[in-house]
């Protein structure tokens, strides 16, 4: 993309254009020289993303799109990236957290055994711990399945353990069980986003075999 950037002059004042819900287009000499997009997330947050070949077009765009969108507004990038990072606060964008990014395998069964007196509910997407059946504890999984119907990865997307019932092990214990649940169901692969300053989520996600993939930094834009 630097490549063709090189051979294009720098555009003064692209027509922007919202070609359909979720997409922009910057528009130079019948050129595109910038696209802009936005995705739900499943809680419902709206995230925006921004590819242009010059800053003036990232600048442009995201000035008509932060118009017309409702705030608040969240972007992720590669936690390395500083430059686009750079274009993101420009425009008003502020970090709200870091994450490292895990891949757990789930080639071997995984066996932990609860603490007395805990016992394991719940299935499919949710598992729960529990004590004299009160939950103290909740494993939140999103399996993504494959065209043809098959198991293709697992996202963990919560783990939960009441405040009261922390450091007895309880959520090393559920998450081996989901987890368990997951390869029993055809699934080798789970995948797992955790806050960088979380260690405790870090600790229990490295304890279960998770290979760290990447690190990203999430901004938001509030109005």
């Amino acid at each position: 993309m630097n490549a063709i950037a090189h051979l294009i002059p720098d555009p003064v004042t692209p027509v922007i254009t919202r070609v359909a819900a979720d997409q922009w287009h910057a528009i130079e000499d019948d050129l595109t020289v910038g696209r802009g997009n936005t995705s739900r997330r499943p809680d419902g947050r709206l995230f925006i993303s921004i590819d242009a070949w010059h800053d003036t077009v990232f600048d442009q765009l995201a000035a008509v799109m932060l118009a017309e969108l409702p705030a608040p507004l969240y972007t992720v990038l590669d936690a390395e990236d500083s430059a686009t990072a750079e274009n993101w606060r420009r425009v008003g964008f502020v970090e709200r957290r870091r994450e490292r990014h895990y891949l757990v395998p789930l080639e071997a069964r995984i066996t932990v055994q609860p603490p007395a007196g805990v016992t394991f509910g719940g299935g499919d997407d949710v598992y729960r711990a529990e004590v004299d059946a009160s939950e103290v504890g909740l494993v939140r999984l999103i399996p993504l399945m494959s065209s043809d119907g098959t198991p293709r990865i697992a996202r963990i997307a919560s783990i939960e353990v009441h405040a009261d019932h922390r450091r007895r092990g309880i959520g090393r214990a559920l998450l081996a069980h989901a987890l368990d649940a997951l390869r029993e169901r055809g699934f080798r692969l789970a995948s797992a986003d955790v806050a960088e300053d979380d260690t405790a989520a870090i600790v229990l996600a490295e304890g279960a075999g998770a290979r760290r993939t990447s690190n990203s930094m999430e901004l938001m834009w509030q109005d």
